[in-house]
């Protein structure tokens, strides 16, 4: 399969699996919250429920993909990415006049996936990617296992106090919320010991590391291709 073709399916995988994912939560959340209840319980009877799942799956993967949350977190802010060193190893430190200088972080991003596509066998190229959405995967399913556990855990124990919702339900309700605050603890293992990491994060560490030895590596052959020096006038 070519560089494209496996791209985009890696992309894909980041849309569809943390959007349908989602979508179940929400369907919990519908079903345990008496106001919404018989809305979403009229709606799954349905003929027409499978294809308004099937949109709501994508349609809440593509927000979550266009809101990127993983680069939000304070961790993946904190690393030095591929593109980022590549502008500094090609440019920063050059003082000679250069018709194809990258000037900000977007030259940058486009540059080095020229490379990327040129330079890299394209083994490297699929384990780059393929890491890069597993870790994607990871932190979407962290966000979402947190804020539906307490939605969940909330709405149940509201509705069990209040005597709207049915015991089974709550205790439904309870087990699901419970269920998912234990996933983001297991997902987040630095809580309990300092010195470990999640496997999206460790990963994802890895690969950026790969990632900027590979430049280093190469970097002979990126100034031969990327670099066209103007003589001073």
């Amino acid at each position: 399969m070519s560089f494209p073709a496996r791209f985009g399916t890696y992309e894909l995988f980041r849309i569809v699996l943390p959007g349908f994912f989602c979508l179940g939560l929400l369907c919990v959340s519908a079903f345990l919250f008496i106001p919404t209840r018989p809305v979403f319980m009229k709606l799954s009877r349905h003929p027409a429920f499978i294809f308004v799942a099937l949109s709501g799956g994508i349609f809440l993967g593509l927000i979550m993909y266009a809101y990127d949350h993983p680069k939000r977190i304070k961790a993946y802010k904190g690393l030095e990415m591929p593109s980022q060193y590549l502008k500094k190893r090609l440019c920063d430190r050059c003082k000679s006049p250069c018709e194809n200088k990258i000037e900000d972080e977007g030259e940058a991003i486009d540059t080095y996936l020229i490379l990327l596509t040129e330079l890299f066998e394209p083994s490297t190229q699929q384990r780059i990617f393929y890491i890069g959405s597993v870790y994607h995967l990871f932190a979407d399913i962290r966000m979402l296992s947190l804020i539906f556990g307490i939605l969940t855990i909330i709405i149940s124990l509201g509705g069990a106090r209040i005597g709207s919702l049915p015991t089974l339900d709550s205790v439904f309700g309870l087990a699901v919320g419970c269920s998912l605050f234990l996933l983001w603890l297991f997902l987040h293992p630095e809580f309990t010991c300092e010195t470990q990491q999640s496997k999206g994060d460790k990963y994802f560490r890895y690969i950026i590391k790969l990632q900027r030895r590979l430049i280093d590596l190469k970097i002979d052959e990126i100034r031969e291709k990327v670099c066209k020096h103007t003589d001073k006038e």
